[in-house]
């Protein structure tokens, strides 16, 4: 009498890192908006004009947040969530990055409102997004 055996294959292990071609493809470069650039590497903003605008790392985060949802109303809570900001922070100092934000933009002779507010409900970018990669 002839047995044979089945063999279940083994499951595969899951993967924590993609498969890229390069290290360095792993999510975007950058994002391009309204002539603006946003460098991701380097935490540098390019304005129209080419002018270099540095951002503090929470500036940058919260401008991601914006450039992922574009045109979308994000609750302080959600841009907290977002940006992985602690809990016990105070839900204002969103208002002051983002104001923080908006003097760095504005400050370029942008006469385009592009980080706007809707009262009593969150920020949004208006612009439309590239990522760049």
């Amino acid at each position: 009498m002839h047995t044979t055996q089945h063999f279940q294959q083994a499951p595969t292990p899951p993967r924590f890192f993609p498969v890229t071609s390069s290290a360095f493809s792993l999510g975007p470069q950058g994002f391009r908006f309204a002539g603006w650039e946003l460098r991701l590497r380097s935490r540098r903003l390019i304005s129209p004009e080419g002018k270099e605008v540095s951002l503090t790392k929470t500036e940058c985060a919260l401008l991601q947040v914006l450039l992922h949802c574009p045109r979308q109303i994000m609750s302080r809570e959600q841009i907290m969530d977002m940006t992985h900001t602690e809990a016990n922070v105070f839900d204002r100092a969103v208002d002051v990055q983002m104001l923080r934000l908006r003097r760095k933009v504005e400050a370029c002779g942008n006469a385009q409102a592009l980080l706007r507010t809707k009262r009593g409900a969150g920020y949004f970018l208006d612009a439309d997004v590239q990522v760049l990669n």
